[in-house]
């Protein structure tokens, strides 16, 4: 009676209580009482209060209000208005009439591109998005968009780009929009894994835009001014994406990308690349005006931008190895000023820009820019030192006219000397 007794207490508890090893025991204990064990079978689990949160927590479809926000994201709008910018001033160097409907179809075409080819980058790295902090809220690692929905995107934008570009402006300029897209997400992005010269191949990809403003503006595509906006574009980039990447450097390790700080623990290799281009960074302008493209206030104006990225560049340098706080520190300084560096490098540049062919028309439309032009510079050289000074010898111009002419005069009396020399030389 007692056994009795017992268990039908515990299998009463066993219902009572509900939990699973509870009920076990009791199936056990009640087995060893030598007494049946009429326990019914477990009810099939129950969504927990836990679970319950966590599916309220997922991503929902995006509203139509939410889609221009994820498209902007997707489209990376603050880079590509970067590229759109050096598109609007290669297109300004050529200085031709300025047609508003041209200059925007070349503006637009190019954000188009742009947005297309971020996109496809995103698409092809959500897995090793998802593993950096820097970019798991994207919308295609968050789940906020789908990949074949930002892919559709993808081709509609780079779609839209290229006609915009082949329709109302020319075919090289619709054929370098087409080969931005394809070079960095077909070429650079599969590359980020593999190698850290991805960032020199980056480079080359980002250095087309400013090409694109040229050549819609009807400049050659094979010129000096085609030469130096690329030129200028790839050196920047150097130092301005391998400071990020040391900043991010355990970001991109986690994404499983190549790039050159995860092989350079000290930073001592990294920081001296970016001095390097740096270095090449303040040349160019010095080149630019030898050749006759600026007057030589653009390089005597370039000390000033040029110094700073110079200057942050070497702190980056003079940083003690593995002192990561401070290398971190510099590696910020050196990003921030190569992000001020582009407009003031273009703003200079067109405004000491030397009259090309297309300006030797006396169009009223060709003639409204350079005129503006000259307005700035009149108005620049009443902050000139030999102006406020009286004193012309102070004047940076006056200083690099008599530089020039002393050079020009040296090259001439060498010239002459050498073929005085080979004049005189007897037959052999």
């Amino acid at each position: 009676f007692a056994r009795g007794r017992l268990g039908l207490a515990m299998r009463l508890g066993c219902r009572l209580g509900g939990a699973r090893p509870a009920r076990l025991l009791c199936a056990r204990r009640l087995s060893t009482s030598g007494l049946p064990s009429p326990l019914p079978p477990l009810p099939p689990s129950q969504p927990t209060a836990a679970a319950g949160a966590e599916s309220a927590l997922a991503p929902a479809a995006p509203g139509l209000l939410g889609l221009p926000s994820i498209y902007l994201e997707l489209s990376k709008a603050k880079l590509s208005g970067l590229v759109v910018m050096t598109t609007g001033a290669g297109h300004l160097l050529a200085q031709l009439p300025l047609d508003p409907l041209l200059l925007g179809a070349t503006l637009s075409g190019t954000f188009l591109c742009a947005a297309s080819a971020n996109t496809l980058n995103q698409v092809i790295e959500i897995p090793r998005d998802a593993r950096m902090a820097r970019t798991a809220k994207r919308p295609l690692p968050s789940g906020r968009i789908s990949p074949a929905h930002a892919l559709a995107f993808a081709t509609t934008t780079g779609g839209a780009g290229v006609g915009t570009l082949l329709a109302l402006t020319n075919p090289t300029t619709a054929a370098l929009g087409a080969a931005t897209i394809g070079l960095y997400a077909g070429v650079y992005t599969p590359l980020k894994p593999v190698t850290h010269y991805n960032t020199w191949v980056g480079a080359v990809v980002g250095a087309v835009p400013p090409l694109m403003g040229w050549t819609a503006a009807g400049g050659e595509l094979l010129s000096p001014e085609a030469a130096l906006l690329s030129g200028a574009l790839f050196l920047w980039q150097i130092p301005h994406f391998l400071a990020l990447a040391w900043m991010y450097r355990a970001d991109y390790a986690a994404g499983g990308y190549e790039m050159l700080p995860r092989r350079d623990p000290t930073g001592e290799r990294t920081a001296a690349v970016c001095l390097e281009y740096s270095c090449y960074l303040t040349a160019l302008p010095f080149a630019v005006w030898a050749s006759g493209l600026t007057g030589c206030m653009f390089a005597v104006e370039s000390l000033a931008f040029n110094g700073v990225m110079l200057a942050a560049a070497a702190r980056f340098v003079l940083a003690p190895p593995n002192a990561r706080v401070q290398q971190a520190q510099y590696a910020r300084r050196l990003f921030f000023a190569s992000l001020g560096y582009l407009p003031l490098f273009f703003g200079c540049l067109l405004l000491h820009q030397q009259s090309n062919r297309h300006a030797a028309t006396e169009d009223e439309e060709v003639a409204a820019p350079e005129a503006a032009r000259a307005r700035l510079r009149e108005a620049g050289r009443q902050y000139c030192l030999h102006e406020q000074l009286e004193a012309p010898s102070l004047c940076p111009k006056g200083a690099a006219d008599e530089v020039a002419a002393v050079a020009h005069e040296v090259a001439a009396g060498a010239a002459a000397g050498l073929a005085g020399s080979r004049q005189t030389q007897p037959p052999s």
